[in-house]
């Protein structure tokens, strides 16, 4: 999506992070906070001119465990968590957007949100015609914010298993924020970490989803994931 010959992206960033997790990679206890701010063009030189915000926060709590007594295992354990994920581009990032801009939807690429394709959160309204291999330029938004809400078995340090909800949307501008509006999915999911690195594979159902015509069309929607996950 970048034809942009010889541009030039000139860039200042600052990262703080304190994680107290423990138990990764699907952690037990423990919270995740963390903010970045990049700084773009402006006195640095370069094609675009913006300012780039992201906010991250994790919580995790252990409910409940299982077994474990015997030397050498470990036990079954009941976690709950709780994450929000937020981020603001101020100005204009030209032709940088694919990157620098946010997009909404599935697993694999930007910002997740469960029972929705990938890029078909837009800033407009749910785009039933997205796909991993079809965005548009109506798909990335300069503001997004995500929640979610999770009870989980962690069997092992290789095996979690939960049950989720998911809220969020994406907005043109930071001025439009408003969480308050945002698109639901719920499901169940799992996780393994495996000689080819961690996999998952989720199974939401997106409230919030219409046709092509604009009607309510919620439905489900398999989701499958290499090398990432949520917690």
């Amino acid at each position: 999506m970048n034809n942009c010959s010889g541009c030039l992206r000139s860039t200042f960033g600052v990262d703080l992070t304190r994680d107290t997790r423990i138990e990764l990679p699907f952690p037990t206890d423990g919270t995740l906070q963390s903010i970045t701010a990049e700084f773009n063009g402006g006195p640095l030189g370069g094609t675009a001119s913006f300012q780039r915000y992201k906010t991250e926060f994790k919580s995790f709590t252990t409910l409940g465990k299982f077994g474990g007594d015997k030397p050498g295992s470990s036990p079954i354990k009941i976690v709950a968590g709780i994450s929000q994920r937020a981020g603001f581009l101020f100005g204009d990032p030209g032709p940088f957007f694919a990157s620098q801009s946010f997009s909404l939807g599935g697993v694999q690429y930007g910002e997740p949100l469960r029972g929705y394709p990938e890029f078909s959160i837009t800033p407009f309204g749910f785009n039933a015609g997205t796909s991993q291999t079809n965005a548009t330029r109506a798909s990335f938004g300069n503001t997004f914010f995500t929640t979610t809400a999770e009870v989980g078995v962690r069997f092992s340090e290789q095996f979690y298993a939960d049950m989720f909800y998911d809220a969020g949307n994406l907005w043109l501008r930071p001025r439009d924020f408003n969480p308050t509006r945002l698109f639901r999915g719920a499901g169940i999911g799992a996780s393994v970490i495996s000689p080819l690195g961690p996999l998952g594979i989720d199974w939401a159902y997106g409230f919030d989803r219409t046709d092509q015509f604009g009607k309510p069309d919620p439905k489900w929607q398999l989701h499958f994931r290499l090398g990432q996950f949520f917690y």
